[in-house]
């Protein structure tokens, strides 16, 4: 087995960049079953050391698993909740930062810089009506990673929908494998999440391979598929009022950081606005032009950094590419916003991911574990 894979074209700033930026980190060390590899920096560059072991952190993983991460299968967080990865020395929180670096060496995938962003004269910020031209809507979520599209349904589907939802919340139980739920502030356990909605549901179904929802989910490429049976199909996201513990407001994140980024990125998500959203309900925020990238831990204390916030109203469609950061923070009011999400996929997924394989299927009964992984990379209110 090759340790160290090899290093794709990278451009001279991207390297030096992550050195500087985890000078002082004091290396991290790999045990991948009977072998040994220390990355350091030194503030100017990544050195990979087969044999050396020397790293202050250290964690201990197969052979398949190091394969699996170097190959962008899965990441850190995703090791860890599928117990491939043990820590041998310091935390998750030293780990966590040497992330985007190695992605970098192994996958040229470039570190996100603010100051690299070019939105080619476009308005991150804006909103398009249904009748908005194809290849204007593409421009615009090739760019910044994200849309705004309103007024695609109408309040009559919306209504029909929710509906559905209502009956399928009326069913839904703690452990049942078809939903995600959070315990609320008074301690008692909340639904926050639907999953494979329209295999239970003619209506919701009906939505999923609505023509509307088939343009916009194939703006990019319209060789995408939604994946019913797979990937959670199309959940129906529930915003729970107040503070709760486990997986109901997600930190800043992107839809491929347990995981899969070799195979289902770029995947695009169109999100049917249900209810609509506001900072009162709970809405979508979003890092613009930040696709196609990684952002190192602590980005957000970097002021430079756009972010935008997406209210919608009933019948609106957001679409958003699986890996441009994004976060769906803690309603400041009466919470209860609905979105159901159907994603487009790459064909390489039926390759790789069979019906209920993915990670989220894994780990749904675990929100509380993943929600405490998600808040050591993404430190910051969310």
């Amino acid at each position: 087995m090759s340790l160290v894979p090899p290093v794709p074209e990278l451009k001279p700033e991207w390297l030096a960049g992550e050195a500087r930026h985890l000078a002082g980190a004091g290396g991290l060390t790999f045990y991948i079953d009977d072998d040994v590899l220390t990355y350091s920096s030194d503030g100017t560059t990544i050195e990979a050391r087969v044999g050396e072991d020397s790293g202050e952190t250290a964690v201990r993983l197969s052979a398949q698993a190091w394969n699996d991460l170097v190959g962008q299968m899965r990441t850190f967080v995703g090791l860890l909740l599928g117990d491939g990865l043990q820590m041998v020395r310091g935390g998750f929180e030293q780990l966590a930062p040497w992330e985007p670096a190695l992605r970098c060496l192994h996958a040229g995938i470039p570190p996100y810089d603010p100051g690299r962003a070019d939105f080619e004269g476009r308005d991150p910020s804006a909103s398009f009506p249904a009748d908005t031209d194809d290849a204007e809507l593409a421009d615009q979520l090739r760019v910044m990673g994200f849309l705004h599209i309103t007024g695609v349904f109408t309040a009559a589907e919306m209504a029909a929908a929710n509906l559905e939802v209502d009956s399928l919340a009326s069913m839904a139980r703690p452990g049942d494998d078809r939903s995600w739920w959070v315990t609320d502030d008074a301690g008692a356990p909340a639904l926050c999440r639907l999953v494979y909605t329209t295999l239970r549901s003619p209506v919701l179904a009906e939505l999923e391979n609505d023509p509307r929802v088939r343009r916009l989910g194939t703006l990019l490429d319209p060789t995408l598929a939604v994946a019913p049976d797979r990937m959670e199909g199309s959940p129906v996201l529930i915003k729970v009022p107040g503070r709760t513990s486990g997986l109901s407001n997600l930190p800043w994140h992107q839809d491929c950081g347990t995981g899969g980024h070799a195979v289902f990125c770029p995947a695009v998500s169109v999100g049917i606005q249900l209810t609509g959203s506001s900072a009162e309900t709970g809405n979508l925020q979003v890092v613009p032009g930040s696709h196609g990238q990684a952002l190192r831990y602590g980005w957000q204390e970097n002021a430079d950094v756009p972010v935008v916030t997406i209210d919608t109203e009933p019948g609106d469609v957001t679409v958003h590419v699986q890996d441009v950061m994004h976060a769906s923070p803690r309603p400041m009011g009466e919470g209860r916003r609905r979105t159901m999400y159907v994603t487009h996929y790459p064909a390489a997924l039926w390759d790789h991911i069979g019906p209920g394989e993915a990670l989220n299927d894994l780990v749904r009964n675990r929100t509380e574990e993943v929600a405490s992984l998600q808040r050591a990379t993404s430190p910051g209110p969310a």
